[in-house]
């Protein structure tokens, strides 16, 4: 009964802690259920590779604790950090909607717990819930236009 009682609890501080970031924050609380039922926690040390560069991709993470580095290879022994992320963010969303290769690594920065969401998971919950597809859309848009932004400034640096 205690397990019980115990996972109820988790899936709730689950519920919660989705509510609060910005990605989920605008969905309803059945929908936050149904996407901590399918999260699966995990814990990584301070410089622990989580995800690496070209290998295969199938699964979101979204900082639960901690912070993590994503690192984008320039030639075999440089690399340029493109972000930090921290409690609330979320990386590895292209993979959930395609088989390709992961485009940069991520290491966690300090000790760090993520929620996972795997593709598989996610396209089942969408059947029942597709306007948690739109928050991920909302997610795509930002980031596509942040892109925007730099290349059209390096493109603007390199005009000088």
């Amino acid at each position: 009964m205690e397990h019980a009682e115990e996972k109820t609890f988790h899936l709730l501080e689950d519920v919660i802690f989705l509510k609060k970031t910005p990605l989920f924050s605008s969905m309803q609380t059945s929908e936050l259920r149904a996407l901590a039922t399918i999260a699966e926690e995990h814990s990584f040390e301070s410089g622990k590779e989580i995800v690496r560069e070209d290998d295969v991709g199938d699964s979101l993470y979204i900082i639960k604790n901690g912070s993590v580095n994503i690192l984008k290879k320039i030639d075999e022994t440089n690399t340029v950090k493109l972000a930090e992320l921290s409690q609330g963010d979320c990386f590895g969303e292209m993979a959930l909607f395609d088989a390709e290769v992961r485009s940069a690594s991520v290491y966690a920065k300090e000790p760090c717990v993520l929620l996972c969401i795997k593709s598989d998971d996610l396209n089942d919950l969408l059947l029942d819930y597709p306007t948690i597809a739109i928050e991920f859309i909302k997610i795509f848009v930002k980031r596509l236009r942040k892109a925007n932004k730099t290349i059209e400034k390096l493109s603007s640096d390199n005009q000088e």
